[in-house]
């Protein structure tokens, strides 16, 4: 397939990503690997600069608005970095074939909470009040571990940690959903940021291919803000089901049979 399909497939990835407040990473990856052929790897490291640039252009907004919490930001960021470090030292020894039954994995763990929430839908969060969260003792262990795996699963899968991060905030930490949202945002984009140098220097950055996926992804991006509030959340679920489910199929078929 031509790579003058790049850019709309990625555009595709950010817009869907974004209508779902997941990120393009889960759906751009598979996209490049299963449609255009790319190395698991490389699709990988595409992803990571795809996710550091939306999240640098996303993570204004919140900023002006107060949604970061930079007590708890700061704190998080050591582990988050570290684990983002880590992750991007481990992937040149993982087999395309470990990668793919990870993010076989990772999807699982997403369609779960995805379902998990269809069925315990939460209330809407409040508007105003303060974007603090909690930090005592036992959270600082659980908090300080999660964002080191939250690190390390973003660098080796290219998706952000943001599937980490959120729930870590909100439900553990216990800071307003759209506080959380707002600090995993500048979380991620530190970590991607600090993968996708790691991978510059192992050369799995290519420029014909990180150039139009990035752009995409973030016209994408864009157009998924807009568009969200005129498609049904449950449409936009269950379209994103038969996808991930398809996208397993097919990455099992690709790397285990």
């Amino acid at each position: 397939m031509s790579s003058l399909w790049l850019f709309p497939i990625a555009v595709g990835a950010g817009a869907f990503g974004s209508m779902l407040g997941l990120g393009g990473g889960i759906i751009l990856v598979p996209a490049l690997t299963l449609l255009m052929g790319v190395d698991i790897k490389i699709a990988v490291a595409t992803s990571l600069v795809g996710v550091a640039a939306t999240s640098c252009a996303g993570v204004q907004t919140y900023l002006q608005s107060g949604l970061v919490d930079w007590r708890i930001a700061v704190r998080l960021l050591i582990p988050t970095v570290s684990g983002a470090i880590a992750g991007g030292l481990l992937l040149p020894f993982l087999s395309p074939r470990w990668v793919a039954g990870l993010f076989i994995l990772l999807i699982f763990y997403v369609l779960g909470q995805m379902v998990w929430a269809m069925r315990h839908p939460r209330p809407a969060s409040p508007q105003g009040g303060e974007c603090r969260a909690r930090w005592n003792p036992q959270q600082r262990t659980i908090a300080v571990g999660l964002s080191l795996f939250g690190g390390i699963t973003s660098a080796i899968l290219g998706v952000g940690g943001g599937l980490i991060q959120v729930p870590l905030l909100h439900a553990i930490l216990k800071a307003p959903l759209r506080c959380a949202i707002g600090t995993s945002t500048f979380l991620i984009g530190a970590t991607a940021s600090t993968s996708a140098l790691l991978y510059l220097v192992q050369g799995k950055l290519q420029p014909d291919i990180v150039v139009p996926a990035t752009l995409g992804v973030l016209v994408g991006a864009r157009l998924g803000a807009k568009f969200a509030q005129r498609v049904p959340a449950t449409v936009l679920r269950l379209l994103f089901l038969g996808v991930m489910l398809y996208t397993v199929a097919r990455l099992y078929l690709r790397w285990f049979v």
